[in-house]
């Protein structure tokens, strides 16, 4: 294993963790809290530092759960867009578009 990529602390192994994604992306703030409390209590962190990784966790989690969300969208969006189906957007257009369309007729009469 290379240096950079040697993990020297539980502290270390539990960011990396998370800054590989999903991981980061499905933490809660008690699962968060949860281990970070295991950490300060095997004396790997203290309890400011054990704050700030809750709160850094949390952080890039939320983060990450939007790049997925809007990596997500734009596959949808694209594999809609190859199906050829109406969006509800258009289709409610349409319907109003239809409705003015009957009120002017109706009025012609």
């Amino acid at each position: 294993m290379s240096d950079e990529m040697k993990i020297t602390s539980w502290r270390e192994l539990l960011e990396r963790t998370v800054e590989l994604g999903l991981g980061a992306a499905l933490l809660t703030k008690e699962s968060a809290t949860r281990l970070v409390d295991e950490l300060v209590k095997k004396g790997d962190v203290s309890r400011e530092e054990g704050k700030k990784l809750v709160s850094d966790m949390l952080e890039k989690g939320r983060g990450q759960k939007e790049k997925m969300e809007d990596f997500v969208a734009e596959i949808v969006e694209r594999a809609l867009a190859k199906a050829d189906i109406a969006r509800r957007s258009q289709i409610e257009e349409i319907e109003r578009r239809l409705e003015e369309i009957e009120k002017r007729a109706a009025g012609a009469e």
